[in-house]
């Protein structure tokens, strides 16, 4: 008796559990961004803090995660000026803005914010919105791509102070990398391309003169060979 109690004790915490994580919303960052969009369809608000419109929309995107708790759609936001990497990939351009990821496809929702809205847009209406161009998609390989571009600069920051504090390199050391590296980088590609593609044409240009060199010489004999035997 006291195992079965034991049983639905922990059958219903799970329960509970997932309901509960079922109607959250999933707060995106420039980190984990890509590891949530890759689960699957997700309806994304970015928002700000000081905006009036995201203040009024807060309380029906709380209730779109649970609305929608029985789909596989997920419900996120974003905080855009904190997140400036994700306002650049998702091209926002003002606040509150909504988005529908699938795919490898982006959809902007620009209807009304009521909740039976946004719930159909998210079930179905989504298929009658156009998505943006591919080159805009953030959600797949080209629009990752942008996002390793965009948070480049972030990171090298992050290691020149990381570097600054453990190892203690100057600034000047910092700035003769920043030069160094880059026009490193540059000769090399430089090289490689001359070595592949200046030198394989001009390789195949002294072939080509070689081969006409032989067959003038071979024309040439035959017309010798020809007036010998006349």
């Amino acid at each position: 008796t006291m195992r079965a109690l034991a049983v639905i004790v922990a059958l219903t915490l799970v329960a509970s559990s997932a309901a509960s994580s079922a109607g959250t919303v999933i707060e995106l960052t420039d980190a984990n961004f890509d590891e949530q969009v890759a689960k699957g369809p997700i309806l994304i608000d970015v928002y700000a803090t000081w905006c009036g419109h995201c203040k009024q929309l807060a309380p029906t995107w709380q209730e779109l995660a649970t609305e929608l708790a029985d789909s596989n759609i997920r419900v996120a936001k974003v905080n855009g000026p904190e997140c400036r990497t994700l306002v650049k990939r998702l091209d926002v351009k003002a606040y509150p803005s909504i988005f529908y990821l699938r795919d490898g496809e982006m959809r902007e929702y620009t209807a009304a914010r009521t909740l039976s809205a946004l719930a159909n847009f998210g079930r179905s209406g989504w298929r009658s919105v156009k998505p943006v161009p591919f080159w805009k998609a953030p959600n797949n390989w080209f629009g990752r791509a942008c996002g390793v571009a965009l948070a480049a600069p972030g990171v090298a920051a992050e290691m020149v102070e990381w570097s600054k504090k453990t190892y203690g390199v100057s600034d000047v050391v910092v700035l003769f990398v920043a030069f160094a590296v880059p026009t490193t980088v540059g000769m090399l590609a430089i090289a490689l391309v001359d070595h592949l593609v200046v030198r394989q044409a001009t390789m195949e240009s002294a072939n080509a003169r070689r081969r006409d060199e032989r067959e003038r010489a071979a024309r040439a004999r035959e017309r010798e060979e020809a007036v010998a035997g006349g």
